[in-house]
């Protein structure tokens, strides 16, 4: 799949990447709080333990994808490099993502289409 994918970014002139989905339906976009409590019973509905925020999980999955490709995006034009990963372990280069990931907010502002 990943291959048919970058081989359309191509036709397109676009370039696909990859981003980590881990713990993408269990992160609150709002408030950045990440536990498998905000999915009741692994439902359809999150709903964030720490700030209330709700809304579908698929939505908040989505969200949480979208801002980590535009974080990686936006690493890739400051460093002109798409692996910024730090020196270290696989596993400490996981978890210096995902750190950087929960620092990342989804508010109106945030979205160009918020009054849509």
């Amino acid at each position: 799949m990943h291959s048919l994918i970058d081989y359309k970014a191509v036709l397109n002139n676009s370039l696909a990447i990859k981003v980590d989905a881990d713990y993408t339906s269990q992160a609150c976009p709002h408030c950045g709080y990440t536990s498998r409590g905000n999915r009741p019973k692994k439902g359809l509905i999150f709903r964030c333990e720490s700030c209330g925020f709700e809304l579908h999980a698929d939505l908040i999955g989505a969200r949480n994808i979208a801002m980590r490709t535009l974080l990686t995006r936006q690493d890739w034009v400051s460093t002109g490099s798409l692996s910024a990963t730090p020196n270290g372990s696989s596993a400490e280069a996981k978890a210096a993502r995902l750190s950087r990931f929960a620092e990342l907010r989804w508010t109106a502002e945030s979205s160009q289409h918020h009054n849509l």
